[in-house]
């Protein structure tokens, strides 16, 4: 069972990016577990998981490969790559656009939220799902990882070619499809011809465009993709912050109220990068959204907003900041590091409800209610990493209002980093 699958139809907090990472439970109508080994292990039980080393050149070249699932894809292929290829004709207009990153997004994301969408559609707790849905979502899987550094890579400014080379080249660079918890897109010549249907719309099967297209899939499809765009954008803006406090300008004046605490910050830095990272490029901000929406949230993401949105932020961190008791003191700059706390909280509610108007616009396209509460899924926003140190060194847990107004951290300062 999908716990979000099953909050979504009790009425309580969910949201379609929820339950579409969680359906590891979950089984087609042959069978085989839809997140194959990624799945529970209930759901693995009595399914066959064939292993064999990977025959295929480059860096999946003996590497552990599941062969069973390999078997089911290369038997429905064609009618994947199909399903893919029809997706990105109607999302180009016809062919009358050119191509683009957002709709190649929107393209994978079709496919790997196929599952979830049949699930919600039906309203059906248990599945099965059709095989040929668990396909598409299998292959668009690894395909949606590549994406992701995709996305953090233009958000950043960098410019991408949109090609089939290009796109075999981060395959390629970020080590995609490879490992035993990987099904395996196939052959060199397998993985080429889906990059071909996706980037191109290219398949050895002439596409029907008088075929019945449901539009409300590229509705779908366009709303999830702005919203991984979008929580690309935080979580960027979220390791800057990130970067600043464990390891950059404020790290040095933060003194811990113990031993434990120390040793949490020393570990949280050793894993982040050496240089401190860049912000990202607000100019690139995906264009579906409001001007004005673009603009609030270029601001945001600058550090620059109006200080209106600020000053109730300012004023609770400024009565926050080294009251007795805290699990951190801070002896820097106040007023530098009080505005750093507002900044980030505005930026945080910014985007949480930006992603939240989305999954309105979601519910309403799969027929669902907007009144349950919104629990985004992490693939959509990332979980805001600063906040917790934040949350330490001024003694508050953040509220339901989305301000530094919750549960006190003080009563277990050293548990509160556990």
């Amino acid at each position: 069972m999908s716990k979000s699958l099953d909050n979504a139809l009790d009425g309580n907090a969910w949201s379609v990016s929820a339950v579409m990472f969680d359906l590891n439970a979950m089984h087609d109508d042959e069978g085989r577990p839809i997140s194959e080994r990624r799945a529970d292990a209930l759901a693995r039980v009595g399914v066959e998981m064939e292993m064999k080393k990977c025959p295929f050149s480059g860096i999946r070249h003996d590497k552990w490969m599941n062969v069973s699932a390999l078997t089911q894809i290369a038997h429905y292929y064609n009618d994947a790559l199909a399903e893919l290829s029809t997706f990105r004709y109607h999302a180009a207009g016809d062919g009358k656009e050119n191509v683009t990153w957002d709709d190649i997004l929107a393209g994978v994301i079709d496919q790997l939220a196929g599952p979830a969408i049949y699930l919600l559609q039906h309203r059906n707790l248990q599945g099965p799902v059709p095989a040929k849905i668990a396909v598409g979502h299998k292959l668009a899987a690894g395909m949606f990882g590549v994406l992701c550094e995709l996305q953090e890579r233009l958000a950043m400014g960098t410019e991408i070619p949109v090609s089939v080379d290009s796109f075999m080249h981060l395959i390629d660079e970020t080590g995609a499809l490879v490992g035993a918890s990987e099904a395996c897109a196939g052959s060199p010549p397998m993985i080429r011809k889906a990059c071909v249907a996706l980037i191109e719309r290219k398949t050895e099967d002439k596409i029907e465009t008088e075929v019945k297209f449901d539009k409300t899939r590229l509705e779908l499809a366009r709303n999830l993709a702005l919203q991984v765009q979008l929580g690309t954008f935080w979580d960027l803006y979220d390791r800057v912050h990130l970067w600043s406090l464990i390891k950059g300008d404020y790290r040095n004046d933060l003194t811990p109220f113990n031993d434990f605490l120390l040793r949490k910050i020393e570990h949280a830095g050793n894993d982040l990068a050496k240089m401190a990272p860049s912000k990202p490029i607000c100019t690139v901000l995906p264009y579906a959204l409001d001007s004005q929406i673009r603009q609030t949230l270029a601001a945001a993401l600058n550090d620059t907003a109006d200080i209106e949105f600020l000053q109730e932020d300012l004023n609770i961190a400024k009565d926050l900041l080294n009251e007795p008791g805290s699990a951190i003191q801070f002896e820097g700059n106040k007023e530098l590091f009080v505005s750093s706390v507002a900044n980030y909280l505005n930026t945080y509610r910014l985007f949480e409800t930006e992603l939240s108007k989305i999954e309105i616009e979601l519910r309403g396209y799969l027929n669902y209610s907007s009144k349950p509460a919104i629990r985004l899924g992490s693939a959509v926003f990332p979980a805001p990493k600063a906040l917790h140190w934040y949350e330490l060194i001024l003694g508050r847990k953040l509220g339901e209002s989305g301000r530094l107004t919750g549960n006190s951290t003080k009563k277990s300062r050293g548990a509160a980093v556990g």
